[in-house]
């Protein structure tokens, strides 16, 4: 696969309306060699085979750069040259003549002319190997006349001629051959049969072109915002949509490369301070990458990559660069807003970070160039890159990264009660009861015992030789008052939280600023014990100094402190209730 720049100068790229992305993928520089112009990629290798009018044939090794080997001197310009799969034979058109040379760059054949029945066949100005075999497709020009002509090095024999109009370039793989010129591309068989033609969209308008082994064909029209991708093996529809491949708007191209596997598809483009772009060839998405913006490219920068494009060549202002393209593997294939961005509580903030899946399989969670943004600012907004929960209601939250966008939907909700302070968390317990006769989260008074799941418990007081036996959830233990057997009702009647068992230290303070003035307060002398257990283990024992009395509707809400004044539990029970069930301490 061979390509020579056919690109126009002059040309602008404008890119309208696309924002800077942070986030890129590294191409590490890690080699150079001299200013070329032809490149042609040793297929399998990390090799490539340069070229210009006024220097000679090499070999340069990818990894370092290096020059293994050379074929023709200076003193002649080459117009054509390719070397075969096996690498045994290479050959070189010069003034109209083919040479070809073997592995060790020795002379082993000349062809000036070719005889076609009765025609001399003569003036060869292009050539390219079947892939595969040590057959040739030439292109000749006679006044004015082209021709097309398949021949084997190995018996010396025209195998197939035909016509073609007009003069252009020629690229074979391994079952088409293309004969490019800049305002159309015709197609043919490997064995010369015509198969078609690729009109560009305006006169001369073809600028750049490139076609793997597979028959995948890149072709870039000068002004056309996006290069057209065909697969040859179905037909001559383009394979893209009008959202892959986008380059922008008035696009001048340098030049096209598309790589062995037909994975990754590079464009250089003059006239912009993006000279370098690389895609995925088969989704068309854009791959950001760290040469997006390296003005060290020359205005007619040339690009070719290896395989998989391990190592990316492309011309700089004064040298040819070598890049490594292993970081590739990291590139992101898709993206995803974690789940946990579907909630956030009023007043709370979160660091923003997207989940991103690389081409090797493996995630990571990216926070740098991101774009985040939601539809409701007034529910959830972003500032420096964190969600801030506003007022509760519905939001959406976007993101895009490296032209992906990923959405979830989100709800802003009243605090965790885990998060709030001690008066916040007080304050809404307090309105749980008076709205649901609960705290907040929990069974509701005179519900259905026996269908209450929960861990089976005891609040003991010894004194009164009093079990009251429950079902713990959380905090909570939910229980019946003592009776018979025969005579249990089927409800929840009390309702005790500890708040120890939620971390917290909550003081008569705290409790008289959210509860108000008690109804009634009783000092116990000398003080009461209390034990509470769970699974018949005793966890906790409270000396309890004093009680304090509320009421709230028909709720009686009953806080136990210890000789500090700090609340050891607060029980609940309905002002319904008889007497002395209610209570269960004197």
């Amino acid at each position: 696969m061979r390509k020579i720049m056919m690109a126009l100068l002059g040309g602008i790229i404008s890119f309208g309306g696309a924002l800077p992305v942070a986030a890129e993928v590294t191409l590490p520089l890690t080699g150079s060699f001299g200013l070329s112009g032809q490149f042609q990629i040793v297929k399998g290798q990390e090799r490539v085979w340069e070229w210009s009018s006024y220097q000679q044939l090499s070999l340069i090794d990818l990894q370092s750069g290096e020059r293994i080997q050379s074929l023709s001197g200076r003193e002649s310009s080459i117009e054509g040259f390719d070397v075969s799969d096996d690498q045994t034979r290479h050959v070189v058109i010069k003034q109209g003549v083919l040479h070809v040379y073997n592995a060790f760059g020795t002379k082993v054949q000349e062809v000036s002319e070719i005889v076609d029945k009765e025609d001399k066949i003569t003036k060869f100005v292009d050539v390219q190997f079947i892939p595969n075999t040590h057959t040739v497709v030439l292109l000749a020009k006679n006044d004015g006349h082209c021709q097309l002509l398949s021949y084997d090095l190995d018996t010396e024999q025209l195998l197939s001629s035909r016509g073609t109009s007009p003069y252009g370039q020629l690229l074979t793989v391994r079952d088409h051959v293309a004969v490019f010129y800049s305002s159309a591309v015709y197609l043919y068989t490997a064995d010369l049969t015509y198969t078609g033609v690729i009109h560009a969209r305006e006169e001369n308008g073809i600028e750049a072109f490139d076609m793997n082994d597979e028959g995948l064909l890149v072709i870039g029209e000068q002004g056309v915002p996006q290069p057209d991708v065909y697969d040859l093996n179905h037909g001559l529809e383009k394979t893209q949509t009008n959202e892959q491949f986008v380059m922008g708007s008035d696009v001048s191209y340098s030049d096209i490369a598309i790589d062995e596997s037909g994975t990754f598809i590079a464009v250089t483009s003059s006239g912009s301070d993006c000279p370098f772009s690389l895609f995925e060839r088969e989704t068309g998405r854009r791959i950001y990458t760290s040469l997006d913006h390296n003005q060290d490219f020359s205005y007619q920068s040339g690009v070719e990559l290896s395989n998989e494009a391990h190592s990316i060549i492309v011309e700089g202002s004064n040298q040819t660069n070598i890049y490594s393209g292993k970081a590739l593997s990291k590139r992101p294939i898709a993206i995803q807003i974690p789940k946990a961005r579907q909630r956030i509580d009023r007043g709370a903030s979160e660091t923003l970070a997207l989940e991103v899946t690389r081409a090797d399989g493996k995630t990571a969670l990216v926070k740098a160039g991101v774009n985040w943004e939601t539809d409701h600012p007034e529910a959830a907004f972003i500032q420096s890159g964190k969600l801030h929960g506003e007022a509760e209601g519905d939001y959406t939250l976007s993101a895009t990264y490296e032209g992906f966008t990923a959405t979830v939907t989100g709800k802003v909700a009243p605090p965790k009660l885990s998060s709030l302070k001690d008066i916040p968390w007080l304050e809404r317990h307090r309105q749980s009861l008076l709205d649901r006769q609960s705290f907040e989260g929990l069974p509701v008074l005179s519900s259905s015992y026996s269908k209450l799941k929960g861990t089976k418990g005891k609040m003991i007081i010894p004194k009164e030789k009093v079990n009251m036996n429950g079902k713990w959830k959380g905090s909570v233990l939910a229980s019946r008052y003592p009776r018979p057997i025969e005579h249990q009702p089927n409800r929840i009647e009390l309702l005790t939280m500890l708040p120890a068992l939620e971390q917290r230290s909550i003081s008569k303070k705290e409790i008289q600023s959210v509860f108000g003035k008690p109804v009634t307060s009783t000092t116990y002398a000398p003080s009461i014990s209390h034990q509470f257990s769970k699974s018949d283990k005793t966890f906790a024992k409270y000396t309890i100094k004093c009680v304090d009395r509320y009421r709230l509707n028909d709720l009686s809400v009953e806080t136990y402190f210890d000789k500090k004044d700090t609340v050891r539990f607060i029980t609940v029970s309905k002002q319904s209730s008889k007497k002395g069930n209610q209570k269960i301490s004197s």
